[in-house]
């Protein structure tokens, strides 16, 4: 039975480094595939893409900034066809609050939302200590809120070393 899984994916090497291992190892290719990435505004809240929801006019996102999300899930959508899972859906989530807090808001309440069997994300591995030095000045780990805070199931891949 096909399972519904999200990849929440930014520009940064650890997070196409989770698609690329759930896109191999993790996915099968009846899947329905999931991409998502949230981009900070500074406003209100809005969706953007195939699965767009009422959007809100005080929150608008920088129209290059947004090309350019849009940009990245096209190609991190080839990379998942390349793999061969065949139905891969691309959504931008629209953050105005911006933090690490809020984006794992959107993430969790986009995969809580769709009812989704999976959710993947990238970890830059921080580390305890620095976690909590940067949740002092209000910044922290988007990984971290999500596996806390989210209904779905969640897979927080590593990127390995290359040594």
């Amino acid at each position: 039975m096909p399972r519904k899984v999200v990849v929440a994916v930014d520009p940064s090497p650890v997070s196409l480094d989770a698609l690329k291992w759930a896109s191999k190892n993790l996915c099968n290719k009846d899947d329905e595939l999931h991409l998502i990435s949230v981009l900070e505004s500074g406003l209100a809240n809005d969706v953007v893409g195939e699965s767009a929801a009422d959007s809100s006019p005080d929150c608008k996102p920088d129209p290059i900034a947004l090309q350019k999300t849009q940009d990245l899930l096209q190609r991190c959508k080839g990379e998942a066809q390349g793999a061969g899972i065949k139905n891969v859906k691309m959504t931008t989530l629209v953050s105005c609050a911006g933090g690490s807090a809020d984006m794992g808001r959107h993430i969790t309440d986009f995969a809580d939302g769709e009812k989704a069997d999976m959710l993947v994300l990238g970890s830059r591995g921080m580390g305890g200590v620095k976690r909590t030095l940067y949740g002092l000045v209000g910044l922290g780990s988007v990984s971290d809120y999500v596996t806390k805070n989210s209904q779905t199931n969640v897979v927080v891949h590593k990127m390995q070393s290359k040594a």
